[in-house]
């Protein structure tokens, strides 16, 4: 019988451990001998760090708390479902984003033209949030994970603002 907290970890952890289990294979595949080989295994090897550093940023995102609700995303459309409150956001409609840290965790405030969207960050599949970020331009990740990881003050911090360039982007696209 494997214990609960082996199975729990291995789960979290499984997409960095699928990494580095393809970069030993890498590894194995570079030294079978010849130039063939060695490319390829090269290629599997960087192709597996990039995927590891995402998957370990990933996981340094979510911070799993317990914290209650759910959030979606489905392309650039971000959904949470809490107890008490929820909705969804359209990415390309978000003004700024803000991350409200207390001492007991924190949530990201998304601002548009309506009502914010507050999402905690340990909210089940907030990590899924960690790519929808990554796609603003200009938005401060190593910022914002230092804040997650509670590395700041118990305040509110703006992380990201559109700028009246984005804005212009936007329209024109529309």
């Amino acid at each position: 019988m494997i214990r609960p907290e082996l199975i729990r970890w291995t789960r979290r952890n499984g997409e960095a451990l699928a990494m580095i289990a393809l970069l030993i294979c890498s590894v194995w595949v570079a030294t079978r001998g010849g130039p063939v080989l060695l490319v390829m295994g090269a290629v599997m090897g960087l192709l597996a760090l990039a995927l590891l550093r995402s998957a370990l940023l990933r996981l340094r995102f979510s911070r799993r708390r317990g914290d209650p609700g759910m959030v979606m995303v489905d392309e650039l459309r971000v959904g949470y479902f809490g107890p008490d409150t929820g909705g969804f956001f359209e990415m390309g409609q978000v003004r700024s984003i803000d991350l409200m840290t207390y001492p007991t965790g924190a949530h990201w405030t998304l601002h548009g033209d309506g009502e914010p969207l507050m999402i905690p960050t340990a909210a089940k599949g907030a990590e899924q949030l960690f790519d929808v970020f990554a796609s603003l331009h200009g938005f401060p990740m190593k910022r914002a994970l230092d804040l997650v990881e509670g590395k700041g003050s118990s305040t509110t911090h703006r992380l990201w603002q559109r700028s009246p360039a984005d804005d212009r982007k936007v329209r024109s696209i529309v």
